[in-house]
This record gives structure tokens, C-alpha cells and sequence, in this order.
């Protein structure tokens, strides 16, 4: 009885030393007879994804990929199967058209695939196939043309005038404005009248639920984020698909079915609208999205979409305000290219220099989305900066390491608009500028960057 009694110890034991050899397997292997072990980086990064996943964890990846790559050089292994790049090359080879007509660089899961598709039945163009995107992009590439932003025009001034007259009224009281929600509340409403035919109406009222819904949304990615991370491993890749369904669907179902009710109001508006929704709901079935994939369309821009572009709009407000030289000079550029505020608009605004320059400058210091998009190497590998990458390998661009590095650029820890100027001398000889894509490159780049 006492040796029955034994036997589930025994077993358990047992079990515990199988697990013990397969993880110092893994380790050896890792270290020593990886496809990638030639690629320089830390040893404890090649044996194990626990650094990358704790550094993920406290929001401080980007940060440390740069620092890796300033001691290691423009590749580093960040993970016994994960590569990052900070050079030009890798974004052509990672992301860039040719590459990926010709040896077929494919999407790798990440966290987007917790943010948008696990508890949704219609995959979204961030995590479409190849064939589907490329169908889908053709939509959306009407919907942000320059004939359809032109005509878009208006309604987006129109907010922007209300942010004006905001602070002009909290300027006239000495009343102290935090920027940064103003920032997220303009651009939140201009993209919800641009979708759903009405503003959120985020400045009118900053107390709002639907303000409350705004202020969540950073948390909703870093969430994302934070699944995406712990899924990697297999034992937090069980315990999440017990619990994710019942948990975080609750949440998603809900953001999901508020998205899908304004996408209603608006397509039940007869007037006619020349918005977003317009252009992803054509008569045309070959030029309209399903119902399905147009409220995943919703949510994807209101939520991606209008997260990155106030991110940009307060770095570059904060820079803005702390380099009083840059300031002056872009505030004279502006007040003396324009007579009237009416004479201010998307085709006037373009053609101011040193504003561009600002704004390239503001993505190169603080970019929107300072890790990397992953991407997988496919069957039969492909070369990459220069070396030759097996297949299987995950691999990608990080914009921060890229961004900072003095490899690509000049002091590039300081604000210097002035780099991007035609007549900034060294700076545009020597720096490597295209190496900032702030809306990525290739057949998946980002739609804002028209």
C-alpha cells in the first residue's frame, strides 16, 4: 500500500526532472546550435526570452533593445529565436515591397493579435492574409487619398478651431490646460465624426463617459502588449486560453458592440458624407468592406489610429515648449507665411519648411511606436543587412534604437529640427534620414502616412 501510496510522488518527480532536462536542452541548443547563434547579443538573451519578457513587462523593451544595440551593433539577437535591426537595410529587407514580393517576409503573431483578432470571428487588415489585405488596403486607400482628405477638410478644421477657442478661453481665466488630454480629445473626435458621422464631442464635455472610455484606451495596448508577451511562453499560452475568453472578452465585447452601434447611427444617415465610412461602404461590393470586417475597420482606427497621432502631437508639443529658440522660429515661419487663420489649410500648411522639419524631428525623437512590428522569416531564409537569416526567425526594426543611434545620426539624443532642412549642411551629408519610417514601410506601411 505504502509503495502505491508512492507512485503519484514518484510520478510528479519524475515529471519535474523531464521538464527540468527539456528547458536545460532548450538552453544548450540556444547557446550552442541555434541557426542564429553567430548573431551578436547577451548570452542570457540567447538562452532564454525572460529578459526581453521582463523588460516588455515594465514598458522599458525599446529602451533596452537600444542599449543592446549600442554595445552590439546594428543586429542584435534580443532572443534565442529574435532579431532586431536599427538600419536602413533591415527596414528594406524586413518590411520593403521587393522583399517581400520576392522571398514572401510574413506577419508575425505579437500583441496585436490580443488587441484585435482573439475574441473577434473577422480578421482586421492589421492581421488580414496577404490576399485579404491586399483587398482590403485597396479600400481603405480610397478612404485616405488626397481628393478624399481634401474633401475631408472642413470637418477636421472645424474641431481644430474648437481646440483654439478652448484654449484662448482657459489663456483669457489664467486656467492651467493639461495638453495632453486636449490633444487625445481632438483627435479622438475628429476620427469618430470621420467614422460614425458624429463627434464624441470630447471638448465640449471632459467628463464624459466616452472621455473616460479615451483615457482607457493606453492601458487597452498596454494590456495587449502584455499578453502578447506572456503568450510566448507555453505555460502562460495554456492558462490564457482558459482565461482570456471568459475575462478579457468581456471587455472587448463591449468595445466591440459600442463601435458596432455608432457604426449603425451612421450608416443609417441619408445624407451624403464624403467621411471614411463613405469609402468602406460603397454600393460597390467589389469596393466595400463586409459588415463584419467594417466594424473591425472601426475599431481599428479609432483605437490604433487615434492613439498614435496624439502620442506625436504631445511629444512634439512638449519639445516645442522646452527649445524656446525652435519655438520662435517656427511661430515667425508660420505668422508670416499666413494673413488670416482662413488661409491656413492641408495644401498651405505643406509647404511650410521648417514646420515639416519640426514634425520629422518630433517622430524622430519620440516615435509613436518605439518597438518593433515583427516579422517572420520564411521557408528557405532570407538575407537581411547584409547576413543571411533562417527561416523561422523572428525579426523586425526597433524605431527607438534606430531613431537614437549615433550610427545614423548627429547628436541624436537633442532636438535639431534643422537636420531635415535641404541647407542643414553635415546634417543631411553625413545622417542617414530615411532611416526614420514612422508609419513603417512596404505593402503593410501605414495608411496615415499619406
Amino acid at each position: 500500500m505504502m509503495e502505491l501510496q508512492a507512485l503519484p510522488y514518484r510520478a510528479l518527480i519524475s515529471c519535474l526532472v523531464l521538464v527540468l532536462l527539456y528547458n536545460v536542452g532548450n538552453i544548450i541548443y540556444d547557446l550552442f546550435f541555434h541557426p542564429i547563434k553567430r548573431y551578436p547579443g547577451p548570452r542570457i538573451a540567447a538562452a532564454s526570452r525572460i529578459p526581453l519578457t521582463y523588460n516588455l513587462l515594465r514598458g522599458r523593451a525599446p529602451q533596452w533593445i537600444r542599449s543592446l544595440h549600442e554595445k552590439y551593433g546594428n543586429v542584435v539577437r534580443v532572443a534565442p529565436d529574435e532579431l532586431s535591426y536599427r538600419d536602413l537595410q533591415g527596414w528594406k529587407d524586413i518590411y520593403g515591397s521587393t522583399q517581400a514580393a520576392k522571398y514572401g517576409m510574413k506577419r508575425s503573431d505579437d500583441f496585436f493579435a490580443y488587441f484585435f483578432d482573439k475574441q473577434s470571428t473577422e480578421a482586421s487588415i492589421v492581421s488580414a492574409s496577404e490576399e485579404n489585405h491586399h483587398r482590403m488596403r485597396k479600400i481603405f486607400s480610397r478612404a485616405f487619398s488626397k481628393p478624399a482628405l481634401a474633401a475631408q477638410e472642413p470637418l477636421i478644421i472645424s474641431h481644430v478651431d474648437l481646440l483654439i477657442q478652448k484654449l484662448k478661453k482657459a489663456e483669457a481665466a489664467n486656467q492651467v490646460v493639461n495638453m495632453v488630454d486636449m490633444h487625445s480629445f481632438v483627435v479622438f473626435d475628429i476620427f469618430a465624426d470621420l467614422m460614425f458621422g458624429e463627434s464624441l464631442h470630447l471638448l465640449e464635455d471632459a467628463d464624459s463617459p466616452n472621455a473616460s472610455w479615451v483615457k482607457s484606451v493606453p492601458g487597452y495596448i498596454a494590456a495587449s502588449i502584455v499578453l502578447g508577451a506572456l503568450a510566448k511562453f507555453a505555460v502562460f499560452r495554456l492558462a490564457m486560453a482558459v482565461f482570456i475568453p471568459s475575462v478579457a472578452a468581456k471587455h472587448y465585447k463591449k468595445f466591440l458592440q459600442s463601435t458596432s452601434e455608432k457604426v449603425d447611427v451612421r450608416l443609417s444617415l441619408k445624407e451624403e458624407r464624403s467621411d471614411i465610412m463613405h469609402y468602406l461602404s460603397s454600393p460597390d461590393e467589389k469596393l466595400n468592406l463586409s459588415r463584419p470586417e467594417i466594424d473591425s475597420a472601426a475599431l481599428v482606427l479609432m483605437i490604433a489610429g487615434s492613439d498614435t497621432t496624439p502620442s506625436i502631437l504631445i511629444g512634439l508639443t512638449y519639445l516645442l515648449l522646452s527649445h524656446g529658440d525652435v519655438l520662435r522660429k517656427l511661430v515667425e515661419e508660420i505668422r508670416s507665411s499666413f494673413d488670416s487663420d482662413a488661409s491656413i489649410n492641408l495644401e498651405s500648411i505643406s509647404k511650410l519648411p521648417y514646420l515639416g522639419a519640426c514634425i520629422d524631428e518630433g517622430f524622430r525623437v519620440y516615435p509613436s511606436a518605439p518597438i518593433g512590428f515583427p516579422r517572420e522569416v520564411p521557408a528557405g531564409g532570407a538575407p537581411i543587412s547584409g547576413g543571411w537569416v533562417p527561416e523561422g526567425t523572428t525579426v523586425y526594426v526597433t524605431p527607438l534604437a534606430a531613431y537614437s543611434s549615433t550610427a545614423n545620426f548627429h547628436n541624436p539624443e537633442s532636438f535639431i529640427p534643422e537636420r531635415w532642412l535641404p541647407e542643414s549642411g553635415a546634417f543631411s551629408a553625413d545622417e542617414v534620414r530615411d532611416v526614420v519610417q514612422p508609419f513603417s514601410m512596404g505593402p503593410r506601411d501605414c495608411l496615415g502616412r499619406t
